[in-house]
């Protein structure tokens, strides 16, 4: 009887990339991104993603993304990261899960020369390093604490309606205007503005001054301790040589006379 021929196992199905969103293509040919940010290509998705949404993003030169909750600090750090050459404007109006954005150093994003992050109501923290913007909207942030905006090209920034605003260093060669009277809560404020002509800004309380105690050098109040110390004594002794004669043990004839 002839052997039965063994059994193959069943070939395990070939893995297929997923069709590409024809978005993608769109968006490098325009060289503008609109939609939201859990559309672009993603690595974990497929390997080979990476690489296309870095190319996706490099080429933009103009990303807009407003009101969107897939806007959170990890992209951000993504973008500024990669710093798409072509990149012009940057718009990340009304995120509500933005919480921290920090654009450094300061060549990143060369061609960047407007940046709207407007009415994001979790915003905390900002820092903005940047050659070459000349616009910067950070209005109705009530959540911002802190900003510091170190952009010499600076023209134009918008920080109205920052209620809760702290600190704030802003560096700018260009800067003309700034308003800063809805910030009432603020402590700190530099302002490293040559061209800073007209400037509105609430009253800040002043720090109180560390008391400096003015003490004398140490010799001299020993000197001062001693000579006090030397008068007591003379005092007292004077004291006990005018004392009255029937306290004395010595009789008045032998009394010693003080020279």
């Amino acid at each position: 009887m002839a052997p039965k021929a063994k059994k193959k196992g069943k070939k395990e199905p070939e893995l297929l990339e997923p069709p590409h969103d024809p978005s993608w293509e769109r968006s490098v040919q325009s060289g503008v991104w609109e939609r939201a940010i859990d559309a672009l290509p993603d690595a974990n998705t497929w390997p080979t993603w990476g690489a296309l949404r870095e190319r996706v993003l490099a080429s933009c030169r103009e990303i807009r993304v407003e009101g969107s909750p897939t806007v959170r600090d990890a992209f951000a750090a993504e973008l500024f990261r990669l710093s798409p050459p072509l990149l012009r404007r940057l718009s990340l109006r009304a995120s509500s899960n933005l919480r921290r954005l920090v654009l450094s150093p300061l060549g990143s994003c060369p061609a960047l020369t407007a940046l709207d992050l407007g009415s994001c109501p979790s915003l905390e923290y900002l820092l903005v390093q940047s050659a070459s913007l000349k616009a910067l909207d950070v209005s109705d942030c009530p959540a911002l604490a802190k900003a510091l905006v170190h952009c010499p090209a600076l023209t134009a920034l918008a920080a109205g309606g920052c209620c809760g605003l702290e600190r704030a260093i802003v560096w700018s060669d260009a800067l003309a205007e700034l308003d800063l009277s809805a910030s009432t809560r603020l402590v700190q404020l530099e302002l490293h503005c040559p061209a800073l002509a007209v400037t509105r800004v609430p009253l800040i309380p002043a720090k109180p001054a560390a008391a400096r105690p003015v003490h004398a050098p140490i010799a001299a109040m020993l000197r001062e301790n001693a000579r006090d110390a030397a008068a007591a004594a003379a005092e007292a002794r004077e004291r006990e040589w005018r004392a009255p004669r029937a306290a004395s043990a010595i009789a008045p004839a032998y009394r010693p006379v003080a020279t």
